[in-house]
């Protein structure tokens, strides 16, 4: 036997109120019915008493139903439907678009059909959560398999091991400071895990070469975002993955590759992983060279401002290490 549904139903006109458990007299086993005729004794019955729906209506004493919304949809613990007696498109956009389940009219047809009503809106909130569920599972799946790519980029390069998380805590920082939305900074997390990835590809001598390499070799090492983007490039991320990853290496003034792209044609993601990059890479020990130490990084991307690097993203950069940034890695 399926659980009885608990409504709330909030709404300081007591004929509305009756009209409304009339309604719901014939169904009574299939729903538990309160109700609260201000907002304030709506939020204290919640405390003790989580809805699995809420009808609200639009005006009340103390404020409007659009306040009962949480402003993180990602943490609303049950629908919210505003219900109003005199509805227009304009409420109905604001409402929807403040993360109300749905908008109604008050009528007498309404109100006889709200039983029903409540059914399915329940049913569309199970299946809402659900489909959060999984994306939250799919989400940590992905997360876990970047992690583990990034590791196997490790294996075959254990000089720069931690190389990739230092580079992704660095450039999440930059994102950060700059405000850049979730899918943004998403994409950098992932991105700056996987920058090196196409090293997969890479003879491993190269990559531990204690001296200069020569052309030849150089050119093969220059292959490495585009055989990360081939890789990459069928799976369905958020956010361009692919292309900030291929673009990483792209410089300002166009000297960069594989594509010898401009700034203007730069993906600010990518831009903000080559500061990142550069920083990490000049400041840590290389196997054709010591570490040269974050004052000498810091003075290549200062020096080169505007002209290799965004010059906004070497102003971000520079203000974290001068509050205090460090790489904990």
């Amino acid at each position: 036997m399926r659980n009885a549904v608990n409504v709330l139903i909030i709404d300081d006109d007591e004929a509305h109120i009756e009209l409304l458990k009339r309604a719901f007299d014939s169904h009574r086993a299939s729903f538990n019915l309160s109700t609260q005729s201000t907002l304030a004794g709506a939020r204290l019955h919640m405390q003790n008493n989580i809805p699995d729906i809420v009808l609200c209506d639009w005006l009340l004493p103390d404020g409007t139903g659009i306040e009962l919304l949480s402003p993180n949809r990602e943490a609303t613990l049950f629908p919210v439907v505003l219900i109003t007696s005199h509805g227009n498109e304009e409420l109905a956009v604001g409402a929807m678009k403040a993360g109300a389940l749905d908008y109604i009219v008050k009528s007498p047809d309404t109100f006889a059909n709200m039983p029903d009503f409540v059914v399915r809106a329940h049913r569309e909130w199970t299946h809402i959560v659900a489909r959060k569920e999984a994306e939250i599972k799919l989400q940590q799946v992905l997360l876990q398999t970047v992690e583990s790519l990034s590791l196997m980029v490790e294996k075959r390069d254990p000089y720069t091991a931690g190389h990739q998380k230092k580079v992704c805590q660095l450039a999440c920082a930059i994102a950060g400071e700059m405000q850049l939305d979730h899918n943004s900074q998403s994409g950098i997390y992932i991105a700056s895990i996987l920058h090196d990835i196409g090293k997969i590809s890479i003879p491993a001598e190269y990559l531990s070469k204690p001296g200069t390499l020569d052309p030849v070799e150089f050119t093969i090492i220059k292959s490495h975002p585009q055989v990360a983007y081939e890789m990459l490039k069928s799976i369905d991320f958020d956010s361009p993955v692919m292309k900030i990853v291929q673009q990483h290496h792209e410089k300002c003034n166009g000297s960069g590759y594989p594509f010898g792209l401009k700034c203007q044609d730069i993906l600010l993601e990518a831009r903000i992983i080559t500061v990142a990059d550069v920083v990490e890479a000049i400041s840590s020990h290389r196997p054709y060279r010591a570490a040269l130490g974050i004052d000498v990084a810091l003075k290549e991307i200062s020096t080169n401002a505007g002209e290799l690097y965004d010059p906004d993203v070497v102003d971000i950069c520079l203000k974290l290490f001068k509050n205090g940034f460090k790489f904990s890695f």
